[in-house]
């Protein structure tokens, strides 16, 4: 019987100790959920020990009732095998058999998870897990069945399993507790360990901190992988100290070949260059000494280092002076290749990209749709997805720009689905910028994350250099909720975020959002005056996107402009396409209906969602592949307004939909 029927709510909590003759209150019954987590065996250890003290009493009491009442019963062989688990998450029988060493330890496990609720089994995943409590006093057994070899090889065959399985940072933790940072250090030489640190950068960092030095010297490979993570994740003065240090001690080594110690200063030089980050000429520079000191192959660097640092619009990271905006995809068409090269094809299309955003801007939708295209055909030969990423934004934002509003929203909520599949909580939170974005000009409150609503900018994985992009999503979705004030307030401070890298394209939005505001708030005059800077930018490098993107908070502005300077060609223009993009976008709110018609695929997905299938099934069910059931109830989610699996359930059931 399978251990979930065991969980008893607060209500039945409270039943069960009037079986004892014990009347607790609600917050009572509450406190012992949240001990026991609802598990009938937790439960009755601690209504026993409420008979005998009246008081409750977690800890030391609850572990005293598992030895009278779970332990006593138990061979010295199972407790071995549950003190070997303990310290496990969760794990497999063939894990078990693996970390214990003791073929037999699988169905000694089943044997007692039938007696013992505090083991609890899911057929679903084939995956025991020990209770809270029960892990907890396993634990302080520890000391008496391992000696301290022994306890280390227990940890380090966990940390092989976990490795060997695909769970890489689970793995280096365990190596760490059994005292093996050579094996962490091997982990780092890897080519895909660079994908694996962005999932928990403070984990990765607090774990070096502790690794000995001389170990970490002793593997330079690893520990430029390491300064690689750190200079792009965590702090670039930091990282230049950490490069230098590397190189110092390599070049110092007479042991190291002097080819090793080469390479060793092109893989610094290389990585030196993101200390001179967006400014483009000095990067190049450090690129063209890898180059030459690499033969233009690194084996740090690799395809998997994210080319846009997570900001879904690439020029905006390089783009740092007024006037010089098409020079940015001029420059990166010449001298990009090096990088790439060195960097085992990192950011293959994103020349194509810049040159995308930049039609885009600049209001050329034919070469824009065109080098969108491409980025994303060339992206996909190298796996680029943030290249991708930033493409398929782009394309959204052109399918705006032209009125086809239901084509940029389904490419946005593919855009989710593909995403998810990367496991990257950088690409994660680039998706969540682009959505937002989208969702933002659309009114589409069910595109925008709630960390982009409530401004709770930590909650993003951006990496530094691009979580500029972060404020300018968050204010636009405050704009769209008609908070000026607070649009003015963001503004001043959005100034400031931009002022550290230069980053033009983030003032241009920021100047805007300022004249929209003031206008709400202030009136024409001082709207006119906060939008100057925009269009002075605006004039210096021909952006017209942008303008019409906020066009239904600043036309009025554009029209005062333009009746007072009389021939402008320039604010003709952006009149032209701002006049045209806020036409659409009323248009689309005025045929909003309370949600759009379901696909036949679509209601077969909802069908099955509603009757409690998991995606994995439904995708058995139906003969396709899980991501495109992923698509679907993406889909379904925006066109019945609603933000999860159980609403979905809910709104199709109240308007009985299957």
């Amino acid at each position: 019987m399978p251990s979930k029927l065991f969980e008893l709510s607060t209500r039945e909590i409270k039943e069960y100790f009037q079986l004892f003759g014990q009347a607790i209150s609600d917050d009572m019954s509450g406190q012992v959920g949240k001990i026991s987590e609802g598990w009938i065996t937790a439960v009755y250890l601690i209504a026993q020990r409420y008979c005998e003290i009246g008081r409750l009493e977690p800890g030391k009491s609850i572990e005293d009732l598992i030895e009278t009442a779970i332990m006593s019963r138990y061979t010295a062989e199972e407790t071995k095998i549950l003190n070997s688990l303990c310290i496990l998450d969760s794990f497999t029988p063939p894990q078990a058999i693996y970390i214990t060493e003791n073929p037999k330890s699988a169905g000694i496990i089943r044997k007692l998870s039938k007696d013992n609720s505090l083991i609890r089994y899911d057929e679903r995943t084939d995956t025991y897990k020990l209770h809270h409590i029960f892990s907890g006093y396993l634990h302080q057994l520890l000391e008496e069945h391992f000696d301290g070899a022994a306890l280390q090889k227990l940890y380090k065959r966990a940390g092989e399993w976990h490795i060997q399985n695909g769970d890489v940072l689970s793995g280096l933790a365990a190596f760490f507790k059994s005292g093996e940072f050579d094996l962490i250090l091997v982990e780092f030489e890897k080519p895909g360990i660079t994908k694996i640190v962005h999932r928990d950068p403070r984990f990765i960092v607090k774990l070096f901190e502790q690794i000995p030095s001389e170990v970490k010297y002793f593997h330079p490979i690893g520990y430029l992988n390491y300064a690689n993570f750190y200079i792009t994740n965590i702090d670039m003065k930091g990282g230049v100290e950490l490069l230098a240090r590397i190189e110092k001690y390599a070049m110092e080594d007479e042991a190291l070949p002097p080819d090793l110690q080469r390479r060793i200063s092109g893989e610094v030089e290389f990585f030196r260059s993101f200390m001179f980050f967006n400014d483009m000429e000095k990067m190049h520079q450090c690129h063209l000494r890898a180059y030459d000191l690499l033969d233009g192959n690194s084996i740090v660097a690799s395809k998997d280092m994210i080319i846009t640092y997570g900001s879904p619009h690439a020029i905006y990271l390089y783009y740092r002076e007024k006037g010089k905006f098409r020079w940015v995809p001029e420059y990166l068409e010449r001298e990009f290749r090096y990088y790439r090269e060195v960097a085992g094809g990192s950011g293959t299309g994103f020349e194509e990209l810049v040159w995308a955003e930049y039609y885009l801007e600049t209001g050329d939708h034919a070469a824009a749709e065109h080098y969108a295209r491409k980025a994303i055909y060339k992206a996909e030969t190298m796996e680029q997805f943030a290249v991708i990423i930033s493409a398929d934004f782009t394309l959204a934002r052109l399918y705006l720009a032209l009125g086809k509003f239901a084509e940029a929203v389904e490419l946005i909520d593919n855009l989710n689905a593909g995403v998810a599949e990367e496991n990257s909580p950088v690409l994660n939170s680039a998706v969540d910028l682009c959505a937002g974005y989208i969702g933002a000009i659309l009114n589409e409150p069910r595109l925008i994350a709630g960390w982009l609503k409530a401004g709770d900018i930590e909650q993003s994985r951006i990496l530094y250099q691009g979580m500029g992009f972060n404020f300018i999503v968050h204010a636009k979705a405050v704009l769209q909720a008609g908070n000026y004030l607070k649009v003015e307030v963001l503004c001043e401070q959005m100034q400031k975020v931009f002022a550290k890298f230069n980053n033009i394209y983030g003032y241009l939005h920021t100047y805007i959002m300022d004249a929209a505001a003031r206008y709400k708030l202030y009136g024409m005059e001082k709207a006119k005056k906060a939008l100057e800077p925009a269009l002075e930018i605006g004039r210096a490098d021909g952006f017209v996107l942008p303008f019409a993107e906020y066009g239904l908070y600043i036309l009025d502005i554009l029209k005062v402009l333009q009746e007072k300077s009389g021939n402008d060609a320039y604010l003709d223009g952006l009149i032209t396409e701002a006049a045209r993009y806020t036409e659409n976008v009323k248009l689309l709110a005025c045929e909003k209906t309370t949600f759009e018609e379901l696909t036949e695929r679509e209601r077969e997905v909802l069908r099955l969602v509603v009757e409690g299938q998991t995606n994995r099934e439904i995708a058995a069910g139906l003969y396709i592949a899980e991501i495109t059931v992923r698509k679907n109830i993406t889909s379904i989610y925006r066109k019945l307004e609603v933000e999860g699996r159980a609403a979905a359930v809910k709104k199709t059931v109240e308007m009985k939909l299957t």
